[in-house]
């Protein structure tokens, strides 16, 4: 969770010949060894509670067995009966060629459709959720460019910073609180105060979607929106389920509405 890229650093040393010949015995190993063909033998096996981009480039490019892949596939239902308030919850879809142009195209999306009629309503109560470290730097840095009233808790948030940008957001006394993942993968926090819930990336756990739209019981008119691009499908479908989801990306409408 910390850096793929280690992962990727560790796979492209398996199968290598080595530097030195150690006590091994040459005579012993096997000729496609040698050949550097062990890459095709070897079986690799991928486990995770959740799929993700990474994980399929993983399988695409550094499983190369002769005998084939084989992947699970499942069909979910989605967790919006979890969510146990009535909201207008908004998705909200922007374009995305590709992986290396979609954080741009989110933070561009953001600042020119989303942050404006956030300083123009100007109520507070903005719950801000991020899903990586990097966008959680990149939008606490935009937001102290715009002097935004704003307060914000991650993973390497100390306790007492926690709890004075918890209490400063219950009180009002911060307009928005910008949110990470991690945070609340570690803590499960209970956020109060919240009025609208902002979810700028799609988080990778499911279940963490309902806990944070019923975050927002104690508000009178609570609101939801979501950012999603056609490369967050994975997520999508655990969240709205893979029905839903794929309406969502086939359909001409950019912005679609669940209660």
């Amino acid at each position: 969770m910390q850096n793929w890229s280690h992962l990727h650093s560790v796979l492209e040393q398996l199968n290598q010949l080595p530097s030195k010949e150690h006590v091994a015995n040459v005579m012993r190993i096997r000729p496609w060894y040698l050949d550097q063909h062990a890459r095709y033998y070897r079986q690799t096996i991928v486990l995770s509670s959740y799929l993700t981009p990474e994980m399929n480039a993983l399988f695409n490019g550094s499983c190369s067995n002769y005998e084939g892949k084989v992947k699970l596939v499942t069909e979910f239902t989605g967790v919006l009966p979890e969510i146990q308030l009535e909201v207008r919850q908004v998705y909200e879809r922007f374009d995305a060629s590709s992986v290396g142009e979609s954080d741009d195209a989110r933070f561009d999306y953001f600042c020119t459709r989303v942050y404006p009629k956030i300083q123009e309503s100007d109520e507070g109560g903005v719950l801000l959720f991020v899903s990586s470290y990097f966008e959680y730097i990149r939008m606490s840095n935009f937001l102290k460019s715009q002097d935004a009233s704003f307060c914000r808790i991650g993973e390497a948030t100390s306790q007492p910073d926690i709890s004075r940008a918890r209490l400063w957001f219950f009180e009002g006394q911060k307009n928005i609180l910008l949110y990470s993942e991690r945070s609340h993968f570690f803590h499960r926090y209970k956020i109060r105060g919240g009025h609208h819930l902002v979810v700028y990336s799609l988080p990778g756990r499911k279940d963490f979607y309902p806990e944070l739209v019923n975050m927002l019981g104690e508000s009178p008119n609570p609101k939801c929106n979501v950012l999603f691009s056609p490369l967050d499908i994975l997520k999508l479908k655990r969240i709205v389920g893979t029905s839903s989801a794929r309406r969502l990306f086939s359909s001409d409408k950019s912005m679609f509405v669940f209660c």
